[in-house]
């Protein structure tokens, strides 16, 4: 054999070796790192799993960081209104339902499911558009419904069945016809009101109350929908959240002319005002923000929507007064409750990133790993082992 095919076989030998103690090493370093990913994700996965916040089983979890004794719930139904608050005796006012939508629908069942609530104790539907009555129907098929205000507007359903009592209007469609077959077809067990002026709940214990101011009386009849929104003042432990509905700007300089200016400034002033008609340029007018003077002004509002809302000429007006302008359609669901006498908020995107599952299976797959690593390792120590002993 030649020098120079001698001298080949040794290379290649040589590097042979090279190669498989490399080799060796490297699949060392990747057991070891695959060690460290298993720590991680086992470490993460039991942190996760024994937080106060759990992720329930609809898939939402929410951030319980900010604590207050009640909380008022902005819930983003997209292009529509729904409130929620819960009061310190534990009590739920849910305020509009969002538009008429199966998605949207599934949104805020999971959203009040997620909250652990099989009671709605007031549900205040402030007027008769869709966007605001559309999921009526599937909250009384879901929870018991104790007390439920409405606008002063009869359905065909009252119509066909005779049950009008008083000179009210009758507006015919699908929806608002289906609520209030509903709300008749939970067998009286519901107590139904029409919201008016004067109506109220109060808790002195708890100290929280709901005014309504407005629709008055005399301005019954009308056929433009949105003016049977009520103009509603919730004050909890003294902080004041206003809800307007739909009501326009006509509405709220009815509801100014219907107090005098002294008495405006004693209980109008608020902390939160949920602006009117998703930011609409009909609502939400300098004169009515100069009364009631907001710190947070909330808009419901699509990303998307036919409307423009919310509206530049809303904005600026909001914009002048100085406050906060929080928005569904960037922030997502908002919640606001109070800390020390001051509003304190948290924004819950649901569904979120569930932490739970990635440690979980991250911890699943990582075990696996290890498993087929530590096989390979183990031959391959096993096999060196035999070489020796030959």
């Amino acid at each position: 054999m030649s020098k120079k095919k001698t001298d080949w076989i040794k290379y290649v030998a040589s590097d042979t070796k090279k190669y498989n103690k490399m080799s060796k090493k490297n699949k060392l370093k990747n057991f070891v790192i695959i060690c460290c990913v298993w720590v991680f994700f086992l470490v993460g996965f039991i942190v996760v799993k024994n937080t106060d916040n759990p992720l329930n089983e609809k898939g939402y979890r929410f951030d319980t960081s900010i604590t207050g004794d009640y909380a008022v719930h902005f819930i983003d139904v997209g292009q529509g209104d729904s409130a929620l608050i819960e009061f310190p005796d534990d009590k739920v006012m849910l305020i509009d339902t969002g538009e008429n939508d199966d998605e949207i629908a599934s949104t805020l069942i999971n959203y009040i499911d997620n909250l652990n609530i099989t009671t709605i104790d007031y549900l205040v539907l402030t007027h008769t558009d869709s966007d605001h009555i559309g999921n009526a129907p599937d909250i009384f098929e879901n929870y018991d419904v104790l007390n439920v205000y409405i606008p002063c507007v009869y359905s065909t359903y009252e119509e066909e069945n005779n049950l009008m009592t008083q000179d009210f209007v009758v507006k015919d469609t699908k929806i608002w016809r289906q609520t209030m077959e509903a709300i008749y077809n939970e067998d009286c067990l519901i107590e139904m009101n029409y919201s008016l002026k004067g109506d109220k709940i109060v808790n002195e214990e708890y100290a929280y109350e709901v005014n309504f101011y407005t629709p008055l009386e005399e301005n019954l009849g009308s056929s433009d929908w949105n003016s049977y929104s009520p103009i509603m003042m919730v004050n909890i432990q003294n902080m004041k959240y206003l809800f307007v509905g739909d009501a326009g700007i006509e509405d709220e300089e009815t509801f100014l002319q219907a107090y005098p200016k002294e008495v405006r400034k004693l209980i109008f002033d608020c902390n939160v005002l949920k602006v009117g008609h998703h930011g609409s340029k009909t609502s939400t007018s300098a004169e009515f923000l100069d009364a009631v003077k907001p710190e947070i002004a909330v808009i419901s509002v699509g990303a998307v929507n036919d409307y423009g809302h919310p509206t530049q000429e809303a904005l600026d007006r909001l914009e002048e007064t100085g406050c906060q302008i929080m928005m569904t359609k960037d922030l997502g669901n908002i919640v606001l409750t109070s800390k020390d006498g001051e509003i304190s908020q948290y924004y819950v995107n649901s569904p979120v990133i569930d932490y739970y599952e990635y440690f979980y299976y991250g911890f699943i797959i990582t075990c696996v790993l290890l498993v087929l690593r530590g096989a390979i390792l183990y031959k391959q120590y096993k096999k060196e082992k035999d070489k020796k002993k030959d």
